[in-house]
């Protein structure tokens, strides 16, 4: 089962992009997100669609902490109903307690938990046991975001500009990551058991001063009321698609694929031919929709299209398209 995000987080995250300077058109290629939803404040966002935006962050800004940064930009604000509560809360730990409660109301993909101990208390993210669909290549990157993106809510419910004592990572430091002292104001330390973010016990007690428990409790009824609506349950052949559009289509035997979605061969063709489909049926059709872009919004050239498509030469991909489309690449 996966959950639906709200588009807010994601348009927050493309304006400050934009503002650095990269492409609004690279950064949304492949999610299927067009203009009317990215000007809908109810719109939605599927996981699919927001995980390929996440790999082009990583893929045009060609940085490896560039996904980490994006956290910082997931405000209170842009959590709508969700933040509303945690403000409205009487305490930071009755904050805390109700935004872990309604999760699926953030932007997170992991596993979230509050844990206390005698001078300290903390968030802890890990990866989600039965996460759909699986992060591959995104695992690591979204687990920093939101770490930034806790670190945030912790500044705003304690109206501090370091909330934190430290901040622990379960892996160990690589040189991309020389800077994480300096963005986080506190000490980082790498190859720990958990990823978490550690603060002082008695920063639990702070009260909050716009709480209120009438505001929290009818947050609360909303969220309720809202929460079925965030569930969704992904095909096969949407996994196989987001396999697709996150791979490099020289690499896209069924073998490939099943590993990358962490199955077997034998179960991805079962599966497909539950749903009255086939491997090479949603290969051909991805192809034909990317040939179709390459040819009409590019200046491309058949062989560099043949290549891109994974074609061995441009008159193999010609005869593939005539296939599709009933004429050749040359007509359109």
């Amino acid at each position: 089962m996966s959950t639906r995000h709200s588009i807010i987080g994601l348009l927050e995250i493309l304006k400050w992009m934009e503002q650095q300077g990269y492409s609004k058109q690279a950064l949304l290629q492949n999610t299927q997100i067009d203009s009317a939803r990215l000007s809908d404040p109810k719109a939605t966002v599927l996981p699919k669609e927001e995980l390929c935006f996440y790999r082009n962050l990583l893929r045009v800004s060609g940085k490896p902490s560039i996904v980490l940064e994006a956290g910082f930009n997931l405000k209170l604000a842009t959590y709508g109903i969700w933040g509303l509560a945690l403000i409205s809360s009487p305490t930071v730990e009755k904050a805390i307690e109700l935004g872990i409660q309604f999760v699926d109301f953030t932007y997170t993909y992991n596993d979230i938990t509050f844990f206390k101990e005698t001078h300290q208390a903390g968030i802890r993210i890990s990866k989600a046991h039965e996460m759909e669909p699986e992060l591959g290549d995104l695992e690591r990157p979204m687990i920093e975001r939101d770490v930034s993106a806790t670190f945030v809510l912790l500044q705003a419910l304690l109206r501090q500009d370091k909330p934190v004592e430290a901040i622990h990572f379960s892996w160990k430091k690589t040189s991309s990551e020389d800077d994480y002292t300096h963005l986080f104001g506190c000490p980082v330390y790498f190859d720990q058991a958990f990823t978490e973010l550690r603060f002082s016990k008695d920063c639990l007690s702070y009260e909050l001063p716009q709480h209120n428990v009438l505001a929290m409790q009818l947050c609360k009824q909303q969220l309720e009321q809202i929460r079925p609506l965030l569930n969704i349950e992904e095909s096969i052949v949407e996994k196989v698609q987001l396999y697709l559009s996150s791979t490099p289509l020289y690499r896209v035997t069924m073998e490939e694929c099943a590993q990358g979605l962490n199955i077997s061969s034998r179960t991805l063709r079962r599966k497909l031919n539950e749903e009255n489909n086939t491997y090479q049926a949603i290969l051909d059709e991805f192809r034909y929709l990317l040939s179709d872009k390459y040819l009409t919004d590019t200046r491309m050239t058949l062989e560099e299209i043949a290549e891109r498509l994974g074609y061995s030469d441009a008159a193999n991909f010609s005869h593939a398209y005539k296939r599709w489309a009933g004429c050749t690449p040359r007509n359109i």
